[in-house]
């Protein structure tokens, strides 16, 4: 009886490791973006794409599932299955803020890093034919007409919303927030006039400023950026705000580790592709390549340093 059950035994805990020794991947991964086309997310993860089969051995397949400034494609990838196939591309709205905010169903430990793309930060922007020509010029109107500003953002506590709520805090301003699904929705409202203002990234915002259609009025940086050297920082202009949002590919913390290391394997060299540099480059955003590790110990500090933000802003 004993070497009956020690055999039934070592047959479950074969089957159990079959799960993690077989090859991976062997199908298309999904790659689950929280926000709608046309962001800074979409257009980095497009590029991801791109390169990905010769270093993954498999399609990475972009999938959008915007809504709830991101919390429902985190929650869903943060539900899914730990095979490796279902990645989240994250950021810092819903990621980092919406979970010190709100019941969102995870938190930072519901995911394990697999690594680090870039982060940028954002720029305020108006329609290309705003009466407003500075920083300056709109602050004033905002203060003389609170809630008359119509401002568009990705939702609540995102990457657009929370640097304006910041901006509010520091200039004693009131705007009206408009939501929208994602970044590029939120540029078409303001490009159209149908929004006056909003907070977006240089990937999405360059081509817009190039063909007039937006003006940039400054970027929530330390220093200015390239390449758009001539547009000042906030701080610079007597507010002084800063703002990063960083784009990570996350792996639900069930995923196993043997394919863990093989998507940060993979990770590390199509940051690392010719054609991935160029594609970037072109959208004006730099590489800011950490691994798994070393993004995790730099979303805990921003995680310390948000949660101080906050105490800030919605006093």
């Amino acid at each position: 009886m004993a070497v009956l059950t020690v055999i039934g035994l070592s047959v479950i805990a074969l089957a159990g490791t079959g799960w993690a020794q077989e090859a991976y991947p062997t199908k298309p991964v999904e790659l689950i973006i929280p926000f709608a086309a046309g962001g800074s997310h979409d257009l980095h993860a497009r590029i991801l794409a791109s390169v990905a089969p010769q270093y993954l051995g498999q399609p990475l397949v972009v999938v959008l599932k915007p809504g709830a400034g991101g919390a429902l494609a985190s929650q869903f990838v943060a539900r899914s299955k730990g095979d490796g196939y279902t990645l989240l591309f994250g950021g810092t709205g819903p990621n980092t803020i919406l979970p010190q905010v709100q019941n969102v169903g995870y938190q930072m430990r519901e995911f394990t890093p697999v690594c680090m793309i870039n982060y940028s930060p954002p720029l305020l922007f108006v329609p290309g034919n705003s009466p407003w020509k500075t920083l300056g010029e709109f602050i004033d109107y905002a203060k003389a007409n609170p809630g008359k500003v119509n401002f568009a953002h990705t939702g609540v506590w995102g990457a657009a919303h929370f640097p304006m709520l910041m901006v509010e805090s520091k200039a004693g301003v009131k705007v009206n927030y408009v939501p929208f699904e994602g970044g590029g929705p939120a540029l078409l409202a303001v490009a159209s006039g149908n929004a006056d203002a909003s907070f977006g990234f240089a990937a999405q915002i360059i081509p817009f400023m190039q063909a007039g259609r937006v003006r940039v009025l400054g970027v929530a940086a330390p220093e200015r950026i390239d390449p758009i050297k001539n547009i000042p920082t906030l701080r610079e202009q007597g507010v002084d705000v800063t703002f990063t949002m960083w784009r990570a590919v996350l792996a639900p913390s069930s995923t196993l580790v043997p394919r863990v290391r093989r998507l940060r394997d993979a990770c590390s060299k199509m940051v690392e592709d010719p054609s991935f540099k160029a594609l970037v480059r072109q959208l004006g955003e730099p590489i800011i390549y950490l691994d798994g590790p070393d993004f995790l110990t730099f979303w805990r500090r921003e995680w310390e340093e948000v949660s101080r933000t906050l105490a800030t802003v919605r006093r």
